[in-house]
């Protein structure tokens, strides 16, 4: 029952990373921008989250009624990440997936090298950031712990996100921008502004992923353990739709959480094949779905003022 327990825990949290990457990648398609460097952010977003969780930041143990705070300082300062991408995007007109590798690369790069100086700045001795919420979660209680609340935040979050792009006339224009810009600036919309605000709530949300993700490690390496890209393929997967992109969200958490556990080894499943069983999924759903699932009219396309 205590390995149930862990798997349950770990699937909350895991779902909770990857629905927030894939809305990170969701907001910015949606509005034209492509953004492949959301596992780049999240890098930058689980040190960021690191330091504001730390016992320097708040003068001693942080109260779990603080992580409201320190997510929210992460998921700003993230956006520094996400103005770069929207400014070389938008303004230089830069090819959208060399942005976003560029980005992952320095995401990655800052993290790592700035990972052991900070954690012996912040906590002399320590050669690691650690986050100082993680002994808060009861691993052992998972559908009455903080693990479900985190989850049950993230999708009440996708479902904020779902109405508003789907059901209001701010949303209608957002959309808009990705489909026909010109169509949209033809009725006097900025799409400059659109696109901005996409991509900064975009960094944001890859902010909150990164921040999540200390919660399922005791230390922090630097990287995010290619969480960023498997919120692409659950994207994609997802065809751009988030109640889909969700379900795929779970399927993926699941397969990964048990790969972490004896759940399925113990059956004679060996542990390598959990693992690959959503890479799996991925691939056979895109073989024989994947010219359904396409992705905004626009996405990836620079948007040219005035242009038909």
């Amino acid at each position: 029952m205590g390995d149930l327990g862990s798997l349950l825990d770990l699937t909350f949290i895991f779902t909770a990373i990857l629905l927030a990457g894939a809305l990170s990648g969701y907001l910015s398609e949606r509005a034209g921008i492509v953004n492949l460097g959301i596992d780049g952010m999240m890098c930058i977003g689980a040190l960021f989250f690191g330091i504001f969780s730390s016992t320097a930041f708040w003068g001693g143990t942080p109260p779990f009624a603080t992580i409201i705070v320190a997510l929210l300082l992460t998921m700003i300062c993230t956006m520094i990440m996400g103005a770069l991408h929207a400014f070389v995007c938008i303004h230089l007109k830069a090819d959208h997936t060399i942005a976003g590798t560029a980005i992952n690369l320095v995401g990655l790069a800052l993290a790592t090298f700035l990972n052991p100086s900070l954690a012996n700045l912040l906590n002399p001795g320590e050669s690691k950031i650690m986050c100082k919420y993680f002994s808060c979660l009861p691993m052992g209680s998972s559908l009455f712990g903080s693990s479900l609340i985190i989850f049950l935040v993230v999708l009440a979050i996708g479902a904020v996100i779902f109405f508003v792009v789907n059901k209001t006339k701010v949303g209608l224009r957002f959309r808009a921008v990705g489909e026909n810009p010109n169509a949209v600036d033809a009725q006097g919309i900025s799409v400059i502004k659109y696109q901005w605000i996409a991509v900064l709530l975009s960094s944001a949300m890859a902010g909150l992923a990164g921040g999540l993700f200390l919660f399922k490690v005791n230390a922090f390496n630097g990287d995010v353990q290619s969480m960023g890209y498997l919120s692409l393929a659950i994207l994609i997967t997802g065809g751009w739709k988030v109640p889909k992109m969700a379900v795929f969200a779970v399927v993926f958490a699941l397969f990964n959480a048990a790969a972490g556990t004896t759940t399925f080894t113990q059956l004679g499943i060996p542990q390598l094949v959990v693992f690959s069983i959503p890479y799996i999924i991925t691939l056979v759903i895109l073989l024989f779905s994947g010219r359904k699932n396409l992705p905004p009219a626009h996405s990836g396309i620079p948007f040219e003022k005035g242009a038909r």
